[in-house]
């Protein structure tokens, strides 16, 4: 049985998505999705291209403003 793949975006998936790579498995595709917006903030999705819905998604912009924020209120 072969693990199916799924499709790593970035950006809104209902306008500008941005493919990024294809990952077997949904738990490697997810665990990816997590470290890309980690290295890079923005809004991220797994898609999968067999039933056509996007299965998870992450937007890590808001929480690199608020960290950027609470260090500038500190100083």
């Amino acid at each position: 049985m072969q693990i199916p793949q799924y499709d790593i975006f970035s950006g809104a998936s209902d306008k500008s998505a941005l493919w990024l790579e294809a990952v077997d498995g949904l738990g490697n595709a997810l665990e990816r999705m997590k470290e890309l917006a980690s290295a890079t903030p923005g809004a991220y999705f797994v898609f999968s291209t067999r039933t056509r819905q996007v299965l998870a998604s992450i937007d890590t912009t808001t929480s690199q403003k608020q960290q950027r924020n609470s260090r500038r209120a500190s100083a």
